[in-house]
């Protein structure tokens, strides 16, 4: 029996002893009262008549005192049950809590383990700087890659400066900034396009593609023609043409290719990040970050 069948039960015999638990008791009340007043009438002289009365009202007196007794059980059961009741669930409420809390600890933990590895690694640029941000919602649209961020101008965020993973993976780039939320591009954005260098120093330029965004995937584009991509060579940024520092790592090569005019290769790549875990994300600025307290805006009345 599960608990809403046992709480639907309790529940009918609360209503009951409520509603009738009050009649079985007065009718007892009135067996009690008659049989005192019919030994006082009587002056003490026990008739042929009340003999019989008080046979014929034993037993009944006994049910009556088994049925009181029974009620009485019946209460302190209930009574105990709802205290039951109430232990469990405070019992359900601190378990809760102690989950939260387990929670927020393993967030933390988390969080500390990608600080960690980032502080690990040696710096890009000595002229670079992170801000650490958290991932808000993603763009649901089928046209673009997109995912919002809790930084924005406050934080000297600015149009263009990258963002990566704790390990050095490129995710994308900063598109849209505001007071408290900035917009970033991921590296499979049709929009995205960046110096790629092979693991043998040979560049090219790594863009996204709107076919291969739906696979998860960018091309690596321009690739000179006596050059043939590795299979799973790694492609990382080559710090030419942007803001983007070198080094850091877009993914590794998929598959390939030829390009339309048949006289040069192609690449498609993997992205090395994992885009549906991101949780927290580091933003490359050029600048060392100081808060800046943005004024809100107060609308006024027109004259």
């Amino acid at each position: 029996m599960g608990n809403a069948e046992r709480n639907g039960d309790n529940t009918r015999v609360k209503r009951f002893l409520k509603t009738k638990g009050a009649l079985v008791l007065a009718a007892c009340a009135i067996v009690v009262l008659v049989t005192g007043l019919s030994a006082a009438l009587s002056g003490g002289r026990v008739g042929f008549a009340q003999n019989g009365v008080q046979a014929l009202g034993r037993p009944v007196s006994a049910g009556i005192s088994s049925i009181v007794t029974s009620f009485e059980r019946l209460y302190d059961q209930m009574y105990r049950y709802d205290s039951l009741e109430a232990r469990y669930e405070a019992l359900r409420d601190r378990i809760a809590e102690y989950e939260r809390i387990a929670r927020e600890a393993e967030e933390i933990r988390e969080e500390n383990e990608r600080l960690r590895l980032l502080l690990d690694m040696p710096a890009l640029q000595d002229d670079l700087y992170y801000i650490d941000a958290n991932v808000l919602s993603w763009d649901p649209s089928n046209w673009t890659s997109a995912f919002t961020i809790d930084r924005g101008l406050e934080f000297g965020i600015q149009r263009g400066d990258p963002v990566m993973t704790e390990r050095r993976e490129l995710i994308g780039i900063v598109h849209n900034v505001g007071q408290g939320f900035a917009t970033v591009h991921t590296i499979i954005d049709p929009g995205f396009s960046a110096g790629g260098q092979m693991g043998t120093g040979i560049t090219a330029v790594a863009e996204g593609n709107f076919a291969l965004m739906q696979d998860g995937h960018l091309r690596l584009s321009h690739v000179p023609s006596e050059v043939v991509p590795l299979l799973n060579d790694t492609i990382t940024t080559s710090g030419l043409g942007g803001r983007i520092p070198p080094g850091l790592v877009l993914g590794h090569v998929e598959r390939v290719g030829f390009e339309g005019t048949g006289a040069n290769h192609y690449a498609t790549i993997a992205p090395a990040v994992s885009f549906s875990r991101l949780v927290q994300v580091f933003v490359i600025q050029q600048s060392p970050f100081e808060y800046v307290e943005i004024p809100d805006i107060e609308e006024t009345e027109e004259p």
